[in-house]
């Protein structure tokens, strides 16, 4: 009960939505730990159904690796157990589990934002996976010890990364050589970045697709804050003894100024969504695009051999070293702490688990060019498969990751600030300082 009425106050804000009808959807009566149906090809035995909460609205489209692990999963435990998708656009699926987490309907797995999951550990609607790892000796040790630590609290494993995402620069190699111009490499400085954003411009073509609709697409300009030190010393911000605006994301925010006061992002970016941004890209009129390595296999059937792969610039004003990459456990899929009462249940859930992070669903995220959160060695990729090895050459430049991706460190109010700000900076609307000082302010600092 108390655990209850602590998930009701964390996610009290909620209510509004509720009053308004925004957001509401239709929810089993039944608790999560209790849904099954009857399997005629196990003679009647029941087969579990695990319900895996998603954050698209088509997981066929959208998340097609998921979607091929998840039927891979089905097949082979035809008639025992079963998966099934809860599926909504992210922020809708933010909100449905926020108010599934008050009345005890959450799916038995889901997908959380990486800075909304501590809240839910904290709720105490999740359930602690050490006690998994522990009974599955495999999938332990296929994980990187610095990939659970990413999602581990006060002794407590509340989350499993979904894949490791692997972010930066696409660039078009035709678009390029078209213009006659050299496509960047890794080391590529910030100046001569410049450079070239003026020849494409010059030429009509579009340096950076770029949209700001959705805000969190801010995927390559992470590695920017890492290459000032974001890292170092986030922990130090986040205990009070700094303040995000220093002198080091200063200088990172005047870089961003610095880019949209030179045209490197379209004209109208301001309306322009991520998903807007990558037809740019794809259609050959934008020589440039800000994403991860989950568009690999869009990007290979749209540009082919014509696709490559660049970290982002390199820059001499920073004291922080520059060859930082962005190779970073993605947000984690939880579990509902309610399948603990149920062993066919948790025996269903524990399966999945284990063969979400099993060798062969990492190959089928290879397969669907994608990167899992596994360590698994050995695993070939296609020769047609132009933008993974892309990304592959970039990573095997040995450049290095942070153990968590930046704004993923971050409370999700923070969080939506960080995007807010940078994103205002590139856009012009404000100075670097100012949009540091609103970060700062949701942080609860005094400016």
């Amino acid at each position: 009960m108390k655990k209850k009425m602590y998930a009701m106050c964390l996610f009290a804000g909620i209510t509004t939505v509720l009053l308004s009808g925004c957001g509401k959807e239709t929810t089993p009566s039944t608790a999560a730990s209790q849904v099954q149906t009857v399997a005629p090809d196990r003679g009647g035995e029941e087969e579990t159904v695990i319900r895996f909460g998603i954050h698209v609205a088509d997981p066929k489209a959208q998340e097609a690796v998921t979607y091929e692990i998840v039927n891979a999963f089905n097949e082979k435990f035809q008639g025992e157990y079963r998966v099934e998708f809860e599926a909504a656009e992210k922020s809708a699926h933010s909100t449905n589990l926020k108010l599934k987490a008050t009345d005890g309907t959450l799916p038995e797995v889901f997908w959380v934002d990486a800075a909304e999951a501590p809240e839910y550990a904290e709720a105490g609607v999740i359930l602690d996976l050490q006690e998994f790892l522990s009974q599955n000796e495999a999938t332990d040790k296929a994980l990187d010890d610095s990939t659970k630590a990413a999602f581990q609290k006060d002794g407590m494993q509340y989350g499993l990364p979904y894949q490791s995402n692997v972010e930066g620069f696409f660039y078009h190699k035709k678009v390029f050589a078209d213009n006659g111009m050299e496509a960047p490499v890794n080391g590529t400085t910030f100046e001569e970045f410049l450079t070239m954003a003026e020849a494409l411009n010059a030429a009509g073509i579009i340096p950076i697709a770029q949209g700001s609709t959705d805000t969190y697409a801010i995927w390559a300009f992470l590695a920017v804050l890492d290459r000032y030190g974001y890292s170092d010393y986030i922990d130090a911000i986040l205990a009070g003894e700094e303040k995000f605006n220093n002198p080091n994301l200063v200088a990172c925010f005047e870089k961003l100024k610095q880019l949209g006061e030179a045209s490197a992002f379209p004209s109208n970016m301001s309306t322009l969504s991520y998903f807007d941004a990558k037809e740019q890209f794809k259609a050959g009129n934008a020589a440039l695009f800000d994403t991860g390595a989950w568009d690999c296999a869009e990007l290979d059937e749209a540009l082919g051999e014509n696709v490559g792969f660049w970290w982002g610039p390199t820059f001499g004003d920073s004291t922080y070293k520059q060859e930082r990459a962005m190779k970073v456990p993605s947000a984690p899929l939880c579990v509902n702490q309610a399948i603990s009462q149920n062993e066919h249940t948790k025996a269903a859930v524990y399966a999945f688990l284990e063969f979400y992070y099993s060798e062969e669903a990492a190959q089928i995220t290879y397969a669907g060019s994608a990167f899992p959160s596994t360590n698994y060695s050995g695993i070939q990729v296609k020769e047609e498969q132009h933008a993974l090895k892309a990304v592959l050459a970039a990573l095997d430049e040995g450049w290095e990751s942070p153990s968590a991706q930046p704004d993923l460190v971050i409370s999700s109010s923070v969080q939506a600030q960080l995007y807010d700000s940078m994103l205002g900076v590139m856009l012009g609307n404000y100075e670097p300082e100012e949009a540091l000082d609103k970060i700062d302010k949701q942080q609860g600092y005094a400016n």
